[in-house]
């Protein structure tokens, strides 16, 4: 407590070109006992404390910040433990890991929204009331700008998930145009390193969203099978294009793997031109092998340009079991006795 004090205390005079004479002089008490103050020999009497906070225009729980010290490193150790489960595929334990963060730091913001999330990502259906009020919350609260649109795209989803467009469309109604949020507005202001990596967020997210557009087109479009095939062999070459040689993550490895898995299956069931189903399937047998060798670096892609990509899971092989998985979909049942498709069975037995 006393090393935290210290520095709030020296950081606090120095941001606002104070000496320690001058706080001293205030408070009627010597200089020296300001300077063991900031060096954390001694601590101020408690009596002090409001005519410190005061002196500097803040309250004393700002001034003494040990909750939120504390607070802050024991959220980024959860933090760190949810980031592996996940992406382990673990989501039911990353569940109750954040339920129990929510008991220890019930006022939260940056809890309260990975809580709300996690919810949605395990079951949307079971946890519609739990996601409704942290939802809730957090647009109700003080919370920066990215809190309260994470509550409105969970509430949004809620809703319809529900069945209640009209709800849906009054927290719709309430989120910022894209064209007009934040991100995109700091790359008009940022210059330099700082423009390169504003683009390059904007862009890695931009290509997500790409991605959920496509999955939402061939889910509800009502469009035919061709439309539906043509939105994901656009969206596949835009990531071939952006993360130049599969350079990306593992979760981007398998969206584009799942990308080419649903394109031959398109083609097996309406064209059937056999080398054509045969390269998207190789293709997403590339993409799994390289899934399981993906290192921590960062990219240097134009667009993409100092984008973070984390190793791979310490569940590497997820990628590789999914697309086994889904070859064993009846869809390709003319093909399985083809000595290609045996060669792409082979290597992903070998690799999963």
């Amino acid at each position: 407590m006393n090393l935290y004090l210290s520095e709030k205390l020296k950081a606090l005079r120095k941001e606002q070109g104070i000496s320690q004479e001058k706080l001293a002089q205030y408070l009627n008490i010597s200089f020296q006992a300001v300077s063991k103050w900031e060096t954390g020999v001694t601590t101020p009497d408690i009596s002090l404390l409001p005519n410190i906070a005061r002196f500097y225009g803040i309250t004393v729980d700002e001034l003494l910040q040990v909750e939120k010290i504390d607070e802050d490193k024991l959220y980024k150790e959860y933090e760190e433990k949810a980031c592996d489960m996940y992406r382990n595929g673990k989501r039911a334990e990353v569940l109750t890991l954040w339920q129990e963060a929510y008991q220890k730091m019930p006022r939260n913001i940056e809890v309260k929204e990975m809580l709300m999330s996690t919810y949605y990502d395990v079951d949307v259906k079971q946890y519609q009331k739990e996601i409704i009020e942290l939802g809730m919350e957090i647009y109700n609260s003080d919370a920066h700008g990215y809190y309260k649109g994470q509550a409105i795209s969970a509430l949004t989803s809620v809703y319809l998930e529900m069945g209640n467009d009209d709800l849906a469309e009054q927290w719709i109604k309430k989120a910022t145009s894209i064209f007009n949020s934040q991100e995109v507005l700091y790359t008009r202001m940022s210059k330099g390193d700082e423009l390169i990596v504003d683009v390059s967020f904007c862009n890695h997210w931009f290509l997500q969203e790409m991605y959920y557009g496509a999955c939402a087109v061939i889910k509800k479009g009502g469009k035919d099978a061709k439309y539906e095939q043509s939105v994901l062999e656009t969206v596949a070459k835009i990531f071939e294009t952006v993360y130049r040689n599969d350079d990306m993550g593992f979760e981007e490895l398998k969206k584009l793997a799942h990308m080419y898995l649903r394109i031959a299956r398109y083609e097996a069931q309406t064209t059937k031109h056999t080398d054509i189903i045969r390269g998207h399937l190789e293709r997403a047998k590339v993409l799994a092998e390289k899934s399981l060798t993906v290192r921590e670096h960062t990219l240097r892609a134009p667009m993409i340009d100092g984008w973070h990509i984390n190793a791979a899971p310490s569940d590497h092989k997820r990628i590789c079991c999914f697309v086994r998985k889904e070859l064993h979909d009846a869809c390709f049942d003319a093909y399985k006795e083809e000595s290609w498709f045996l060669e792409i069975i082979t290597a992903l037995d070998a690799l999963s």
